[in-house]
């Protein structure tokens, strides 16, 4: 198969979903708690709307539920599917030919636990509400606002408990009811998801206004903390947790911290940035540094494996992982970072099974079988303007058996299997 290459450097979106900054940083005036709403569900037939608005924002206008309803099955708990951040579910099967089901204004990058979706609310709604749908549809079954500054990045579904994170604290919703089982202590600063796994939630506070970062965890039955650990400058990547650790990223260092104890494993200086999230197994952690390196480090004590040519966070499955290179997915061996197949054109998202999502910078979701090197389907997603900014571009896919839920600047897209 030649090789797909872009015609200049593609600048990829922080992995599966990006995050933003909080647009007020300031408190929520004092409340000493979230307000909840009742169950609701949107009946309203959809109508859609393409190019110009009446408003600012040129994005579709549909809201749901979507039509035709899609039929997926399977789970995706956390950014990046676990809480090592891999990206890759080997459990589920993506369609091997999709279409477009529906096109909503129905938020940012979703979980899925089974029979239910949990996202942020879209724009004009109140994006800082937590909102769990059917994923059929996106029907909204129970709406639960959080706070009046600023919610930054998805959920991680827990069993029955879904973790979210604001800028400033946690809190620990009921899955399948509008609740609050119980809300985390100020810590400002936070900017990514938390990593969840052993019945702890472990958040980064990556410093702001003076405010020390941080490494949390909290534990999941009652928000208590197990332990605290300072870091030593800025941190705004989420977490990775694998091999009885958990790994961050700061401005200067790669940290190694134990799950249980909160001790200090390895303190590793690297060329990094406080944005990067890093990917980690049992076998191995992986960050990109500044240099336009994906470098692996053994999580036992940070010595370095190997490094390679790659940027933004890998998707890591059992032998290789997926890096984008110059606009490019390479596929390189876990052993020794070397190139072992056929580069896909754009950059990695996620993985199921043999499947990898890739998406360019014009907006294109691409998804190839890894085995046989080849193009399954292509997605186009389309530009938009809000106010005098053209936008376009995928921020996140999110596969599941049957189906695979894609972010992008126009909107949330649902894609089933072909029906005709």
């Amino acid at each position: 198969m030649p090789r797909l290459r872009s015609r200049r450097r593609f600048l990829q979106l922080l992995g599966s979903a990006s995050f933003g900054v909080a647009g007020c940083l300031g408190r929520d005036g004092g409340s000493s708690g979230p307000t909840t709403t009742e169950a609701t569900t949107t009946t309203a037939e959809p109508s859609t709307t393409y190019g110009p608005t009446s408003g600012p924002d040129e994005r579709v206008t549909a809201t749901p539920p979507g039509d035709p309803a899609l039929s997926p099955s399977g789970a995706w708990p956390q950014y990046r599917f676990d809480a090592g951040n891999t990206g890759y579910n080997p459990d589920v099967s993506i369609p091997t030919d999709a279409e477009e089901y529906w096109r909503l204004n129905a938020g940012g990058s979703p979980v899925l636990d089974g029979d239910r979706l949990y996202n942020l609310h879209g724009r004009g709604r109140d994006e800082r509400a937590f909102v769990r749908r059917d994923p059929s549809t996106m029907g909204e079954r129970a709406v639960t606002p959080l706070v009046g500054y600023g919610v930054n990045s998805p959920p991680v579904v827990a069993g029955d408990r879904v973790i979210v994170t604001t800028f400033i604290e946690v809190f620990c919703l009921a899955a399948d009811r509008d609740e609050v089982l119980w809300r985390g202590p100020e810590m400002d600063g936070i900017h990514g998801p938390p990593a969840v796994g052993d019945g702890v939630a472990v958040v980064s506070g990556g410093g702001f206004d003076g405010v020390p970062t941080q490494l949390r965890a909290f534990e999941l039955a009652d928000g208590s903390e197990r332990w605290r650990y300072d870091l030593e400058s800025d941190a705004k990547g989420a977490p990775a947790v694998a091999d009885g650790a958990v790994f961050v990223v700061t401005s200067d260092a790669v940290h190694a911290v134990d799950l249980a104890t909160g001790e200090r494993r390895f303190r590793v200086e690297a060329r990094t940035s406080e944005w990067t999230t890093p990917v980690a197994t049992p076998e191995a952690a992986y960050l990109p540094t500044r240099d336009g390196e994906l470098l692996s480090l053994a999580p036992s004590d940070g010595t370095e494996r190997w490094r390679s040519p790659g940027s933004g966070a890998p998707v890591v499955t059992d032998d290789v992982l997926h890096v984008a290179v110059d606009g490019e997915t390479a596929t390189l061996s876990r052993d020794d970072g070397k190139e072992v197949a056929t580069r896909f054109f754009g950059a990695p998202h996620a993985r199921a099974r043999e499947a990898v999502l890739v998406s360019d910078e014009q907006g294109r979701l691409a998804a190839y079988n890894t085995d046989e090197e080849r193009q399954l389907w292509t997605h186009q997603t389309p530009e938009v303007q809000v106010a005098d900014v053209i936008s376009q571009g995928v921020a996140a896919a999110v596969p599941v058996d049957g189906a695979v839920y894609v972010v992008a600047a126009d909107g949330f897209h649902g894609l089933g299997a072909a029906q005709d």
